[in-house]
């Protein structure tokens, strides 16, 4: 609550309160002598009314009028917002003519670039309308997919990111076909064989078995996300496993938030992955992971880090991996930390994790980045630009769309 209405908030109860004190006293039959009026006992109790109004009452008031009047006229009017913003997001990604390359005027798709559109398309329910498209991308992929996974056309090899796409966008097809995937035997292989190449600190950036120094905490997620999607948690002979995988890495989490790999600070983009992955798993497992675990630590840095700090993206630098004596050097990987954040945090409202004003925050914050870091191309277009991200000559990052879309569908 600001200073200034504080203080004129309490000044008028307090005038309030003296009020009906004077009009007590001077009611018939009450007789004071004036030398007795204000006695130490009556100062010490005007002190402490202002010291309750102005530490208890007034701020509880206060705050509850304003998530009133939020949840009544501000919530319903950001929702829409968040709907027709998702929508020209959407138009945009669309009307590209590659499905989908790292920018918008690109003419050839990247693989990681159509993965995360399709997953943006398939989790809003958006591919139902545009299904043509949606399957055309999709067999794209299909197409390029070698025995181990899915290539990078960076690295010209299979790598972990994005194979576990992928695998998240064939475990999408097992629950509600589009017709595109005929037989699953070859996915469930390449599953297994994301599976087989796991170590005790996780995944590299390569289908590969990787050294300690190469695993990375955002390659992992994205391996343990398609593989528990992919039903490896329940599965007999993986299951046990798995779980135990699971709890490994929570364990290295400090106060809730993680870095890109053990040694490095905290990311807003790693923690609140982390985070959505947590409110993903059974009860029995968060239970198990929460002895070492802090959600709600998770949570509240997440949200300084989104609100408070307004970070919108996060830059992992890598500087290459070896492959078979190779030496392959990889270019920084932008994390649309904005979307993690807004996913994560409205996970974390859901259970209880997050107090209901923080969640109030995290709207208005969406507010303000759709007011100003999208830009209309095109009647009824929208693309995401966030502040922190430079804009190439070529135009508008894909992903950075792509990823908006997801992070606006957990709040609506």
């Amino acid at each position: 609550m600001n200073i200034f209405p504080r203080i004129l908030v309490t000044i008028m109860l307090c005038a309030i309160a003296f009020a009906a004190g004077l009009s007590l006293h001077l009611q018939p039959g009450v007789v004071r002598l004036a030398s007795t009026s204000y006695t130490l006992l009556d100062l010490a109790a005007a002190a402490g009314l202002v010291l309750l109004l102005w530490f208890i009452i007034v701020p509880f008031f206060w705050n509850l009028a304003r998530g009133i009047h939020f949840r009544m006229f501000t919530m319903r009017k950001i929702r829409r917002q968040i709907r027709s913003r998702q929508r020209s997001l959407l138009n945009w990604l669309l009307s590209r003519p590659a499905h989908w390359g790292i920018t918008g005027t690109a003419s050839e798709p990247q693989y990681a670039n159509t993965c995360e559109a399709l997953l943006a398309l398939r989790d809003t329910g958006y591919y139902e309308k545009k299904r043509e498209s949606y399957r055309n991308a999709l067999l794209t992929l299909t197409q390029a997919v070698l025995p181990t996974g899915l290539p990078s056309r960076t690295v010209n090899r299979p790598t972990v990111i994005n194979t576990s796409m992928l695998l998240c966008l064939v475990a999408r097809e097992k629950q509600r076909s589009t017709g595109v995937i005929e037989s699953y035997d070859l996915y469930d292989e390449i599953a297994a064989n994301l599976w087989f190449l796991r170590t005790d600190d996780g995944w590299g950036p390569l289908i590969l078995k990787a050294a300690k120094k190469e695993a990375r905490l955002v390659n992992t997620w994205w391996a343990l996300n398609a593989l528990f999607s992919y039903g490896y948690l329940e599965r007999p002979e993986e299951g046990a496993a798995f779980r135990q995988l699971l709890t490994g890495i929570y364990e290295k989490n400090r106060g809730g938030t993680f870095g890109y790999s053990a040694s490095d600070s905290p990311r807003l983009t790693v923690t609140a992955m982390y985070l959505l992955l947590y409110y993903r798993l059974p009860a029995a497992l968060r239970r198990e992971i929460r002895k070492d675990y802090d959600p709600r630590a998770a949570a509240a840095f997440i949200c300084r880090r989104f609100v408070d700090e307004k970070c919108q993206v996060e830059t992992e630098s890598i500087d290459g991996t070896f492959a078979g004596g190779n030496y392959i050097a990889h270019t920084p990987w932008k994390h649309i930390a904005s979307a993690y954040a807004m996913q994560a945090l409205a996970a974390a409202r859901r259970s209880g994790d997050l107090p209901r004003a923080k969640m109030h925050a995290v709207y208005r914050r969406t507010a303000a980045i759709l007011d100003g870091n999208l830009r209309s191309p095109a009647a009824n277009e929208s693309c995401y630009l966030p502040e922190d991200i430079e804009v190439p000559r070529t135009g508008p990052y894909t992903f950075a769309a792509s990823y908006l879309i997801l992070g606006l569908q957990a709040l609506m």
